[in-house]
């Protein structure tokens, strides 16, 4: 990461990566990076805030503003003074897709506020309060979008411990992105505050199949991994087509497939090639044809890398 000097008014630009949390079964637990952005850019004015937006409407431009508030927590914690800022935010990850925008802004000011004030921590230093900041207090989207990669979570107490993992380059991620939005909360409160232990072995499975299928490359076994039975049949009642759109992504080539994070875009893990096209063509059209759902498909790769700094100059604000 690039270290600004700071001894006078600076600029750092922060591109943050989106994220599919759960792939399937690691409900809470499993989050894969993803290359499409957010990027900020934020310049130290010494006076007041000033935030500016551009490809999403209805963001707060005060002192409430996610990203805001997370560059303001990391000047606390690290008993320094907010500075004035004028910020802008190019937003291209929808929000209330399940694709991880609330974790960029998370992820995009603390690292904002890590440059400027020449902190020089580690992504894993700064999960702790990345997780804190975040609704739901959950690691699974700001894990990969501060590290990169996949990310195996676990949560004890105040202890997180976030593991990066291989992912193959042979395989590629489609997005269907709906043009609706899908409450998290919402989806969380049908889910069961208790499960038989039939779904709970079910899942534990296949979350060890996944892992052992990308390790060994057995590509014929995502399709079962990405099964799950703790949160997708109770969001399914906020998406009903989402079954349709799983069924015609693993009919038109895709290893397996699953809703992204609380939804409502669906994902695809899909080997690299033609296929990848046609899985996405295949779910926007059992999207229309189930629901009359439009959408927007995108052929991704996975981001290697998560949130990263550099300078900006005054011609970029």
């Amino acid at each position: 990461m690039s270290r600004p000097d700071c001894s006078h008014a600076c600029a750092v630009r922060v591109r943050v990566p989106a994220t599919a949390a759960n792939l399937g079964p690691g409900f809470d637990v499993l989050g894969l990076a993803l290359t499409l952005y957010n990027e900020f850019t934020v310049h130290e004015t010494g006076t007041r805030l000033h935030i500016t937006v551009s490809g999403a409407d209805g963001l707060p431009d005060d002192e409430s503003n996610l990203f805001y508030r997370a560059f303001a927590a990391l000047c606390r914690e690290a008993g320094r003074p907010v500075p004035g800022l004028r910020i802008h935010m190019a937003l291209r990850i929808p929000s209330g897709r399940g694709l991880g925008s609330s974790a960029t802004a998370v992820a995009g000011g603390l690292q904002a506020a890590n440059a400027l004030l020449g902190l020089d921590l580690s992504p894993e230093e700064l999960l702790p309060l990345a997780v804190r900041l975040e609704h739901g207090h959950h690691p699974d989207n700001v894990a990969p979008a501060l590290l990169g990669g996949l990310v195996a979570n676990t949560c004890t107490g105040d202890t997180i411990h976030s593991v990066r993992l291989p992912f193959p380059d042979d395989l590629q991620a489609v997005v269907f992105i709906p043009e609706f939005e899908m409450d998290t909360v919402r989806g969380r409160k049908l889910m069961p505050a208790h499960y038989s232990q039939a779904d709970v072995v079910f899942n534990t499975s296949r979350v060890a199949l996944f892992l052992a299928a990308l390790t060994s490359r057995r590509y014929d076994l995502l399709g079962a991994a990405m099964e799950d039975r703790l949160h997708q049949p109770y969001r399914t009642q906020l998406f009903p087509a989402l079954p349709a759109l799983i069924a015609a992504a693993r009919g038109a080539g895709a290893c397996g497939a699953c809703l992204s994070g609380g939804g409502s875009t669906v994902l695809a893990l899909t080997p690299r090639g033609p296929a990848a096209e046609q899985v996405g063509a295949a779910m926007a059209q059992a999207a229309e044809a189930a629901a009359g759902i439009g959408g927007e498909v995108c052929v991704l790769e996975i981001e290697q890398q998560g949130a990263t700094v550099c300078v900006a100059g005054e011609d970029d604000l």
